[in-house]
C-alpha cells in the first residue's frame, strides 16, 4: 500500500513540468521559508523533497563554503532543477534522486534542514522528524512550512466524511494543520524551541468546477478508506461536498485564503543520538 502511494506521488509530481510557474505560489512559500530561517555563510544544508530547487539553490547561494544537499523521489523535478543549477553555475549543491523515508546520512551532519510545501507528503511524518533530529548538529534548526486546516478545502472534506459514513478521513494535511499538532509531533521527537507563525499565501477563487477533484482519489499517505465505498456512496459523497461547499460560498462568498504555518525547531544543544 505505501509503495503504491508513493508511485502516485512520483507519477503526479513527475507530470508538473512547469511547476515553478503555477502562479508563483511555491517560489513564495520557499522564500518566506528561507527568510524565516535564513542559510548562513558556511553552514551544512540538507533540503528534503527539493523538487526543482526552490530553497536548494538559493540556500546554495547563501551559505558561500558551504554545501547543500536536495532530495527528492521524483526524477522529472530533479531534472527542473538540474537545469537551473548547470544555468546559474552552482558548484556547493548536490541532488539525490531517492525516497526520503528510505535514505540515512550520518548523524549531526547538518546545520539546518529544510523542507518546503512537502512535509505532508511523507507517508510517516513522525519517522521523519525523529531522523532530522539525528541528523541536526546540536542546536541545529529544522524548518518547514505546511497548510493549516482552512486550506484545500480540507476541513470541509473531513467532516462531511464523518457525518455522513462516520469515517475519520486522514485528509493529506491532517497531520499537522495546526500549530497545536505541529508542536506536539516536534516536542515527541525532542526538539525545543519550537516557533510557528501563519501567514495567508494565496487567496483564490472557488469557480463552478471545483467539486471535480474527487475526494476519494486525492493523496492519503495512510491509506484510503474512501476506496471501498460503492459507486453509489462516493456519488452521495460528492454532492453532499458540493452542499457544504456552496453552504461556504453563500455564507462568505467564492474568494477563499489559503494559509500555511511556517515552523522552526531547534535539537537540543546536549548531543544525543536518538535510534527511531
Amino acid at each position: 500500500m505505501a509503495e503504491d502511494y508513493k508511485q502516485k506521488v512520483i507519477d503526479s509530481f513527475n507530470q508538473r513540468t512547469t511547476y515553478d510557474d503555477e502562479g508563483d505560489i511555491h517560489s513564495k512559500e520557499a522564500e518566506r521559508l528561507l527568510a524565516y530561517m535564513p542559510p548562513k555563510s558556511g553552514q551544512t544544508i540538507l533540503d528534503l523533497a527539493t523538487g526543482t530547487g526552490l530553497v536548494a539553490i538559493p540556500a546554495a547561494n547563501k551559505v558561500a563554503q558551504g554545501s547543500v544537499i536536495g532530495v527528492d523521489i521524483s526524477s522529472g523535478m530533479l531534472a527542473q532543477a538540474k537545469k537551473k543549477i548547470a544555468a546559474e553555475r552552482i558548484y556547493n549543491l548536490e541532488l539525490i534522486e531517492a525516497d526520503v523515508e528510505s535514505i540515512n546520512f550520518q548523524a549531526e551532519q547538518f546545520d539546518t534542514i529544510f523542507c518546503s510545501s512537502a512535509i505532508v507528503y511523507f507517508n510517516d511524518i513522525s519517522a521523519i522528524v525523529n531522523k532530522c533530529y539525528n541528523w541536526l548538529k546540536p542546536r541545529g534548526c529544522l524548518a518547514f512550512n505546511t497548510p493549516d486546516r482552512t486550506s484545500y478545502l480540507a476541513e470541509i472534506k473531513v467532516k462531511v466524511c464523518q457525518d455522513l459514513f462516520g469515517i475519520n478521513l486522514p485528509h493529506l494535511i491532517l497531520p499537522l494543520w495546526t500549530s497545536e499538532k505541529c508542536r506536539l509531533l516536534l516536542q515527541q521527537s525532542g526538539f525545543q524551541n519550537i516557533e510557528i507563525e501563519s501567514h495567508q499565501y494565496n487567496k483564490y477563487k472557488l469557480d463552478k468546477n471545483y467539486d471535480s477533484v474527487r475526494i476519494e482519489q486525492e493523496f492519503y499517505p495512510k491509506g484510503n478508506p474512501l476506496s471501498n465505498l460503492s459507486a453509489e456512496q462516493k456519488e452521495l459523497l460528492q454532492a453532499e461536498y458540493k452542499k457544504a461547499v456552496d453552504q461556504l460560498i453563500a455564507e462568505h462568498g467564492e474568494w477563499q485564503v489559503a494559509t500555511n504555518l511556517y515552523v522552526k525547531a531547534r535539537r537540543s544543544a546536549i548531543a544525543r543520538r536518538m535510534d527511531k
